[in-house]
């Protein structure tokens, strides 16, 4: 049995996973996308290439015969009147077959010039059609797909607010960053507790759209704690999965990011929650970047984050990796409070 995309995609950080209903609306806008920006290829129309190339040498060829048989009509008539009877005849022949042939070209050269004329319309009522097609074929607006899914996105709200959830240490710090990145109608809700029927997990947050009911789940994953330096969010633990796969069902989207990425990159994990939502959001409800938000660009090998297992979270509890990369953290955590 193949595996579903959340289990297979999940070698790096950032992580993001879409729910059934919105993939299926992403790959409708993409779908629209590409046939917009596609090229439109013509069915060939029957063309004889030879006979179009050689239309003007045609009719030099005609001016030559026409030339010719006045010239031998010329001969002839001279010759009748002075010579033999019998070269004249001959000559009257040669003038017959030049004449023939200026004839048998301008009745080529008439049904080449239907022929192409016949081309030219054809052409032209295709022009017209795909014109027709083309101004017919209005883009599918992103609202409007998501309005009309919203009957698969309405348990997206069965959640209630655990004010007794553990806070993770950068959950603070990168709402500061939420906070800045998405206003109204973007709500940021903390610690939010679904009801499954033997499942209730937590989120870190949820980043949601009312009118559109459009949620994203965001969740921060640590290598270890800090006090016990127990490994967690380990690459072969299914229950990530199995958390996963609940807020797609829901119809959340999920984005899970490495605590390395929210305390190095925090502007940058935002500009990615950015990236992911403006693909289902019309031109004019497009997020952008904050004001006075200065962002650098990022290779992928710089930004990534590879997931870890239980020997790779062992080592780095040993080599207190956190203390290290949480510094800002600490310091943004501290000032909060003394506030």
């Amino acid at each position: 049995m193949d595996k579903s995309i959340v289990e297979q995609c999940r070698e790096y950080y950032p992580m993001t996973f879409y729910a059934d209903s919105l993939a299926k609306i992403l790959a409708r806008i993409k779908g629209t996308e590409e046939q917009n920006n596609s090229i439109f290829y013509l069915e060939p129309i029957p063309l004889i290439i030879k006979q179009v190339h050689y239309y003007n040498e045609i009719g030099l060829k005609q001016f030559f015969c026409g030339c010719l048989t006045i010239f031998l009509l010329a001969i002839t008539i001279v010759i009748v009147l002075l010579f033999n009877q019998l070269i004249a005849i001959a000559f009257l022949l040669f003038t017959s077959i030049s004449f023939f042939g200026y004839c048998s070209l301008q009745r080529y050269k008439n049904n080449l010039r239907k022929e192409l004329i016949n081309i030219e319309q054809k052409l032209r009522s295709r022009q017209y059609k795909i014109k027709v097609e083309s101004s017919i074929n209005i883009n599918p607006s992103a609202a409007n797909l998501l309005l009309d899914s919203l009957a698969e996105r309405e348990n997206i709200y069965n959640f209630t607010i655990d004010d007794s959830a553990n806070k993770g240490l950068s959950e603070s710090y990168f709402l500061s960053y939420l906070q800045k990145w998405f206003s109204y109608p973007w709500r940021i809700i903390e610690h939010c507790q679904f009801q499954g029927e033997r499942y209730t997990p937590t989120a870190d947050f949820i980043l949601i759209n009312d009118n559109l009911k459009l949620g994203i789940d965001l969740e921060i994953d640590e290598p270890y704690t800090l006090k016990e330096s127990t490994p967690i969010h380990l690459l072969e633990d299914r229950k990530y999965i199995i958390r996963d796969k609940f807020f797609l069902e829901l119809g959340y989207i999920v984005i899970r990011f490495a605590e390395y990425q929210i305390a190095k990159y925090p502007d940058y994990c935002c500009l990615h929650i950015v990236r992911v939502l403006n693909q289902f959001l019309d031109r004019d409800l497009k997020i952008s970047l904050p004001h006075a938000t200065e962002i650098q660009p990022l290779k992928p090998q710089n930004w990534r984050v590879k997931t870890w297992t239980l020997r790779e979270s062992q080592i780095m509890a040993e080599n207190k990796i956190r203390d290290r990369y949480l510094e800002s953290v600490k310091a943004f955590n501290l000032k909060q409070n003394h506030h």
